[in-house]
């Protein structure tokens, strides 16, 4: 079965005085263990960039995406 990391990338800060955006990317990986291991990639911190990780099942006819949420 094939899997999808899904990244969500929320950028600017109200403290700062900008409004959040947030991105989804939907990345295809062969399998779980492959793409628990790419979710670690993104694990860093910045001041007004905020990373989650998600690894979901593909659904079918699900292709890779990145869009504004």
């Amino acid at each position: 079965m094939k899997y999808m990391l899904v990244v969500m990338i929320t950028m600017g800060s109200p403290v700062i005085g900008e409004k959040s955006k947030t991105f989804e990317l939907r990345i295809p990986q062969e399998n779980y263990e492959e793409c628990m291991k790419s979710a670690k990639a993104f694990e860093f911190a910045l001041p007004v960039i905020s990373i989650t990780t998600n690894c979901e099942p593909k659904r079918d006819g699900e292709e890779p995406k990145m869009k504004e949420i």
